[in-house]
């Protein structure tokens, strides 16, 4: 039950004198009080999913939305309407870390060849036939002769080996086809090696992100609580703000002037009856009030929460007993509104 405070503030009334009965005035203050708790609430929320996708995004955000809607119906948590505020897309780009070919090796074996002198006339044919092999580099000692690499990388080291050597005999014969003699070249060394393939790397990844606001508004304001903790289970964040409001303000502000007038009239004929005169009609009556009857704001904790496409798959009845857990209480307090008036009466 709504209870009306009507506060007396008994400070000294003004009596002004003079020789015209018009003339003689009072002047009182009146001001009323209610303690009042609201009847309605309205909380913002956001949903924002993610995706490669943005057509799946979307569908993912609107399939959120039924969800909720879903789970309040079924945990009886009544609600007014809820409005859309604000729906936007963006595209967001973050950086990941991954290891390619990880856990692969390969062995790679080097030959060591070296290559009996050569006249001047030969050496040009003879570092044609190796370009045409793919060997490019080839070293010339200090004794003028010369020496270079077969290189061969496979996935055993036997079977590195065996190609090197492949690669060596194919050689041998087409210097042979090219007029040279076979024995020109001797190998006079090998290394097999062990080769990590695995390499580290930045990826740069796009997501596509759906963002809408809503805003419920609900008169269940004993389940507050759990109308937030429906909304977290399933990746809705919270703002953490409740804005709440009352039924017919306008009533209510007229309901306080009137009870402020008459404690202001009360007073000042209380005060005459202390003497010989009459009171009459107010002259000028000033209101004293701070600002009009409006809607206020509380602040809870809140943490953030993330959507999980999984989510949508579990049953309601699952989503309603996690929720359960959380246990948010929200408890509405009472608003304390006021209208002062200061009223100037005729006496005679």
């Amino acid at each position: 039950m709504k209870k009306i405070i009507s506060i007396l503030v008994l400070t000294l009334s003004f009596l002004s004198f003079s020789n015209l009965a018009s003339d003689k005035r009072i002047q009182v203050q009146g001001t009323s009080t209610r303690e009042i708790l609201p009847n309605t609430a309205k909380l913002q929320l956001l949903i924002r999913t993610e995706n490669k996708d943005l057509d799946k995004a979307s569908k993912q955000n609107s399939e959120i939305l039924e969800k909720y809607k879903n789970l309040l119906k079924n945990s009886n948590i009544k609600y007014e309407r809820i409005n859309s505020l604000n729906y936007n897309t963006y595209k967001n780009y973050t950086y990941e870390d991954i290891i390619l070919n990880e856990g692969k090796k390969e062995f790679k074996n080097t030959l060591n060849i070296d290559v009996n002198k050569m006249n001047l006339n030969q050496i040009q044919n003879f570092v044609s036939v190796l370009f045409k092999e793919n060997i490019l580099n080839v070293n010339i000692n200090k004794d003028r002769s010369y020496s270079f690499k077969i290189v061969s990388q496979k996935v055993t080291s036997k079977e590195a080996y065996q190609d090197s050597v492949n690669k060596f005999n194919s050689l041998k014969q087409k210097l042979s086809q090219n007029g040279f003699n076979g024995e020109i070249l001797k190998i006079s060394g090998f290394d097999n090696e062990e080769v990590n393939l695995e390499k580290n790397e930045s990826r740069k990844i796009e997501e596509n992100i759906v963002s809408h606001s809503i805003e419920i508004t609900t008169r269940d304001l004993k389940n507050l609580g759990k109308l937030i903790d429906l909304a977290s289970i399933i990746g809705i964040q919270s703002t953490g703000y409740i804005e709440y409001d009352i039924d017919n303000k306008e009533k209510l502000e007229d309901e306080l002037y009137k009870t402020a007038y008459e404690e202001a009239e009360k007073k000042a004929r209380t005060v005459l009856n202390k003497t010989t005169l009459t009171l009459k009609k107010p002259v000028t009556i000033t209101d004293n009030s701070i600002g009009i009857i409006k809607p206020y704001y509380s602040y809870f904790n809140t943490k953030y929460v993330d959507f999980n496409e999984k989510i949508l798959l579990k049953r309601d009845q699952v989503l309603i007993e996690e929720a359960s857990n959380n246990s948010t209480i929200i408890n509405p307090k009472k608003s304390v509104f006021s209208k002062t008036v200061y009223i100037e009466f005729e006496m005679d």
